[in-house]
């Protein structure tokens, strides 16, 4: 039986106790915004601790949506104030920092546009899956005049390649499930209708074996 709770902007289901799974809920654009840093940082904390919890899916209940850019429109301040965290980086880096340390399998599962703070999420995970036809990743900053903060930079090459990596970086441009597949920015793209059937399953799967194996080859990699 599933242990649902709910945090504002954030969904977290415990399918099991070793199977979690966290859903953006934030319509109509599932924006990320200072009031979602301690939301997530909670779960964070969670995962980091909970000594039962092997495997978590991120996934998102907005239409179009896995999770978008950070909220430009909120006060300043209310950024600036949060206090950095543990790593000593400032909260956004450091949560995705810890999220790729933490002895659990983090897997995005991706329907919809993951842009800036979601494709930032995705690279600090361990796996991502995409939808083939609704699937939409980029890192836009550079077109914006921005320089991204969560982590691409030192992500993406490791996974597609510098060249590739600059490409999306540089090119601020929509990358669609295939081509993300092809360059290695997600591990598979499926067809929509088998998205979350496969990514249930392979999530079942890893969340049967021992944690302590399961941490360690993680740790290993």
């Amino acid at each position: 039986m599933s242990d649902t709770t709910m945090t504002k902007q954030i969904l977290l289901t415990r399918r099991s106790p070793a199977y979690w799974r966290v859903t953006f809920n934030h319509p109509p654009l599932n924006i990320f915004g200072p009031e979602t840093i301690p939301q997530l940082d909670e779960i964070i904390k969670a995962l980091e601790t909970d000594e039962q919890v092997k495997v978590v899916v991120f996934d998102s209940a907005v239409d179009g949506f896995f999770l978008t850019h950070y909220d430009f429109l909120a006060k300043l301040e209310d950024s600036t104030r949060l206090p950095a965290g543990p790593t000593g980086l400032q909260p956004l880096p450091d949560m995705f920092a810890r999220l790729s340390r933490c002895p659990v399998v983090s897997i995005v599962s991706i329907r919809g546009r993951a842009t800036g703070v979601g494709s930032e999420l995705a690279l600090a995970s361990d796996m991502r899956f995409a939808s083939r036809e609704k699937a939409i990743l980029s890192q836009w900053e550079v077109g914006a005049g921005l320089v991204p903060g969560g982590g691409p930079m030192a992500r993406l090459p490791r996974l597609i390649g510098r060249g590739r990596a600059l490409e999306i970086l540089l090119g601020a441009d929509d990358i669609g499930g295939d081509l993300a597949e092809l360059y290695g920015y997600v591990n598979r793209s499926l067809p929509d209708a088998e998205l979350d059937a496969f990514v249930d399953a392979l999530a079942a799967r890893i969340s049967s074996f021992d944690k302590q194996t399961i941490a360690e080859t993680k740790t290993s990699g």
